[in-house]
């Protein structure tokens, strides 16, 4: 395998994972607030049901 081919390969999951985490932690903050879990922001602006 050549070299330039590895680093063509490093550079485009580094980029993939630039943009995809952030898109991966709002979705899961999403679902947490929607199952009401503690690791919810805001949590203390929803009303309770229970």
């Amino acid at each position: 395998m050549d070299i330039s081919v590895l680093w063509l390969y490093l550079v485009l999951v580094s980029a993939l994972l630039i943009f995809l985490v952030p898109t991966v932690e709002s979705t899961l903050l999403l679902w947490a607030c929607l199952y009401r879990l503690e690791i919810c922001p805001f949590r203390t602006t929803t009303t309770k049901t229970r």
